[in-house]
């Protein structure tokens, strides 16, 4: 059976001799051959030194050749990596004794540096020329200190020049406003005299002229009174006149239809007690039809249009109306009577005036029936009457329910008794139900008028004696559409030939009832007599029509002269003008007079002392703006002084500088050089720190490498086989490179001066360090395992910087068997322990003998060997 050798990478190692050849520090290098020996006796018969695991019988062959190389690669990377440790450190401490002799260079070379300063100075100060230089250039600036004196000088004058224009600017100021407050003073004085005078004289003129205007007004009010009655009888006439014009075109279009129709009528409805025509009005259709309620209040006959009114005994004005529920309208016999085509109402516009004439109608028939239970005449309604009533309603004053007389004189041309209320508008959809809603009012106003004193119920129940006195109803829609403005006026027996309107009832009643039956009809004889009426009518209405324009457009031209009355001297008396004429001239003359003194104002005494101190402060103005001018002209010379001083001392101090730098010509050379030195040396302890600091990363890199391959060993000794690169899902670890630590050499980065004062400028050239040295490849007999066995240097707090004196002690790891571990099982593969070199010499000390202690002996001294790293030479003297 073959026996595994462990197999120790021969190392060489270069030990450094110092000596010395004149000033120069010389190296020799000793090379230790570490492993020539064990190599010689590479083929002789192990020892105990030689370790071999014990195998399982039939795999021992099969584990020996998977498991020794993978432990010779491992242990051989670890020790590379631990040579390059070994090696840096070296290094570090050879780089870090660079450092400090550069310190102390540094040191010397600031020292020469302040001496040459020195010398410098003393050079300087002990010139003639440079002293002699100094001397002008104090001279130049006592000058202008001397100057720049006068300059501040002069300044200080021009602001106290600015302060005395600011103070007497406001004096004038204040004249100014004494001389304003001295002319008021003076105008109030004037004003107040010519007042009195004047303010009287202004009464007078104002008083006469209203009452001119006055007189005037007055004298167009009473036109204005007169046209406006002619105007309102012109419109009444066109107004009648086209009612009575419509009334007759009616009757024709009414006898036509009559011709016309020989069928039953589709407008005919049928109610109790007869036919309605939907076609015509109310009135029409119940005085043709006799469709009245009984005037016996207390009788029903099954019609329900009012043809008289309640009115409460006089004894108990208050009393309730018994016969309330006669005539009730609930009934659907009755519904023919609200059919919505029957004589309608807009409810936008509200009651045509054919209605209105219709509603007025039927109202004052229940009041004449009232009136004639209680033995008093009826009331007539001319139709000059009702017109007039139709302008009474319409007047603001009816609207709010204000009996004002001007108003009712404006619409009657003389007072009137009168009465007003307001008829609601709901539910009245047509003439039949306003009627009720009229009648509901009328009622109020008979029955329950105490908080009028009655007064409404006497006006309707006046006893006229024998007299039938003229009254009409006046109706106007508020603006809101709830209501009717429902006004009563009446003055006595008519004053005009106008028709009674309330004859019409009759008029109806003659023309025969109104039938549904069919039936031919002549009434061309009747509607020719008709359109003769209608003919002369238009006649009229033109005639009118004119009137009424032309009395329309007088009144117009006399309110227009009213509302622009003007003063005119002969609206007045003879009186009245010559007091007028006094007045007038007493108040030009007061005028005329203040005017004077006015104009004359500033030779008020007073307003004279006020202007005689405004131009005393305006004469210190100007002085002081003058005086201001000169001195700003002094200080513009005394500037110009300064300047050229200033440009003398200038030229001074250039001279002197010349004669400095010519005295300091071969001193600031020595201080050039010396600074030159000086920062070569710091250059150079610049570059020691950054390759100090290289060589630690290259440290810290090797030695997380070498913990790498510790564990790698590790696991093969608790056997965990690294995995071999066959599994392509799992390769394990890749061999690593160790890191390279860097190498000092002879650099050229510029001489740097000892650290002997006395060698002059004699220099060497720093130590610079270089690219390191590249390691070698480990074996790549197994490609999962890479690194070498070795150690861990210590390190200082910060954990990456090498201690110079702590001696490290490499450590191996070296298959064991199970017997070794205290097991009586023997595994299948070999298992691995790391220990130190004395642990390890301790184990071989048990171990059974098989070969002489030579070969052990040139094992261990390989194994020293390995310990040394290389020697960096050097020209410095070094101290080890």
């Amino acid at each position: 059976m073959m026996k595994e050798h462990i197999n120790f990478n021969t190392v060489a190692k270069e030990h450094k001799k110092l000596y010395k050849s004149g000033k120069t520090w010389m190296a020799a290098t000793l090379m230790t051959v570490g492993l020539a020996g064990g190599a010689m006796l590479a083929g002789t018969t192990a020892n105990a030194d030689e370790v071999t695991p014990i195998q399982s019988a039939g795999t021992i062959q099969a584990s020996q050749q998977a498991t020794d190389p993978e432990l010779a690669n491992v242990q051989s990377d670890a020790q590379k990596q631990q040579s390059t440790i070994d090696s840096a450190n070296a290094q570090l401490k050879d780089q870090q004794n660079q450092l400090s002799e550069a310190q102390g260079q540094q040191s010397s070379a600031q020292q020469e540096l302040d001496q040459a300063k020195q010398a410098q100075q003393a050079a300087t100060q002990n010139d003639p020329a440079v002293k002699q230089a100094q001397a002008d250039v104090n001279q130049a600036q006592q000058q202008v200190d001397n100057q720049q004196q006068v300059v501040n000088d002069a300044q200080t004058a021009l602001n106290n020049d600015s302060q005395n224009i600011q103070s007497t600017t406001s004096a004038v100021s204040q004249a100014s406003q004494a001389v304003d407050q001295a002319r008021q003073t003076a105008t109030d004085a004037i004003n107040q005299a010519a007042a009195q005078q004047a303010n009287e004289a202004q009464n007078k003129i104002d008083q006469l002229e209203s009452q001119g205007k006055a007189q005037a007004s007055q004298s167009l009010d009473n036109q204005i009174n007169n046209v406006s009655g002619q105007v309102t009888d012109a419109q009444n006439n066109v107004n009648n006149t086209n009612s009575k014009i419509s009334d007759l075109q009616d009757q024709v279009k009414d006898l036509q239809d009559q011709e016309k129709n020989t069928q039953t009528d589709p407008n005919i409805k049928t109610v109790p007690n007869g036919v309605i025509d939907t076609s015509k009005s109310l009135l029409e259709n119940v005085a043709r039809n006799n469709l009245w309620m009984s005037a016996d209040r207390s009788q029903d006959n099954g019609n329900i249009i009012p043809q008289n009114i309640y009115v409460s005994p006089d004894n108990d004005k208050t009393a309730l109306d018994p016969y309330a529920n006669i005539g009730n309208a609930s009934g659907s016999q009755y519904d023919n009577y609200f059919n919505t085509n029957f004589d309608l109402v807009n409810q936008n516009t509200g009651m045509t005036d054919a209605q209105k004439q219709e509603l007025a109608i039927l109202m004052l028939n229940e009041i004449n029936h009232a009136r004639e239970q209680r033995g008093l005449k009826p009331f007539t309604m001319s139709e000059q009457k009702y017109q007039q009533a139709q302008v009474r309603a319409s007047q603001p004053s009816a609207n709010g329910l204000e009996h004002n007389e001007n108003d009712i004189i404006s619409a009657f041309g003389r007072d009137q008794y009168e009465c007003l209320a307001y008829i609601p508008t709901n539910g009245g959809s047509n003439m039949l139900s306003l009627l009720y809603n009229a009648a509901g009012t009328l009622g109020n106003m008979l029955d329950a008028d105490a908080s009028s004193d009655w007064g409404h119920r006497e006006n309707f129940l006046e006893d006229t004696g024998d007299l039938n006195y003229d009254a009409a109803f006046g109706f106007h829609l508020t603006d809101d559409g709830q209501y009717y403005v429902l006004t009563f006026d009446y003055d006595g027996p008519a004053r005009n030939n106008t028709p009674n309107m309330m004859d019409r009832i009759a008029q109806y009643q003659a023309m025969g009832p109104i039938t549904g039956d069919s039936h031919v009809v002549d009434n061309s004889s009747k509607i020719n007599d008709l359109n003769n009426q209608i003919t002369n009518l238009q006649n009229t209405l033109s005639s009118q029509t004119s009137k009424l324009q032309s009395l329309q457009s007088q009144l117009q031209n006399l309110q227009a002269q009213k509302s622009n009355v003007q003063f005119d001297l002969n609206q007045l008396s003879s009186d009245q003008q010559a007091e007028y004429n006094n007045a007038k001239e007493t108040l030009n003359t007061v005028n005329d007079w203040k005017q004077g003194q006015l104009s004359n104002l500033d030779s008020n005494s007073n307003v004279q002392n006020a202007l005689n101190k405004l131009s005393s402060a305006k004469n210190n103005l100007e002085s002081a703006k003058q005086t201001q001018s000169e001195d700003e002209a002094k200080l513009q010379q005394a500037k110009d002084g300064l300047a050229s001083l200033n440009q003398v001392l200038a030229t001074k101090q250039s001279a002197l500088d010349n004669a400095e730098q010519t005295a300091n010509a071969s001193a600031n050379q020595a201080v050039k050089d010396a600074q030159k030195k000086l920062n070569t040396i710091n250059g150079k302890i610049a570059d020691l720190q950054n390759a100090i600091a290289t060589t630690k990363s290259t440290i810290s890199n090797a030695q997380a490498q070498l913990d790498k391959d510790n564990q790698k060993i590790a696991d093969i000794k608790n056997n965990q086989k690294p995995d071999t690169g066959k599994d392509k899902g799992n390769k394990g670890s890749e061999t690593t490179n160790p890191t390279n630590p860097a190498k000092p050499s002879d650099g050229n980065k510029g001489n740097v001066t000892p650290s002997d004062p006395n060698k002059g400028s004699e220099t060497t050239n720093p130590t610079t360090p270089s690219t390191p040295t590249t390691p070698a490849q480990p074996d790549t007999g197994n490609a999962s395992i890479s690194g070498q066995a070795g150690h861990k240097p210590a390190t200082s707090d910060k954990g990456s910087e090498v201690s110079d004196n702590t001696a490290t002690k490499p450590t191996i790891v070296l298959p064991t068997t199970d017997k070794e571990n205290g097991s009586a099982v023997s595994g299948a593969q070999g298992q691995y322990t790391t220990m130190t070199r004395e642990q390890y010499k301790e184990q071989q000390a048990k171990l059974p003998q098989t070969g002489n202690s030579d070969s052990k002996a040139v094992i261990a001294l390989g194994v020293l060997a390995g310990m040394f790293g290389f020697g960096l030479v050097t020209k410095g003297k070094k101290e080890f």
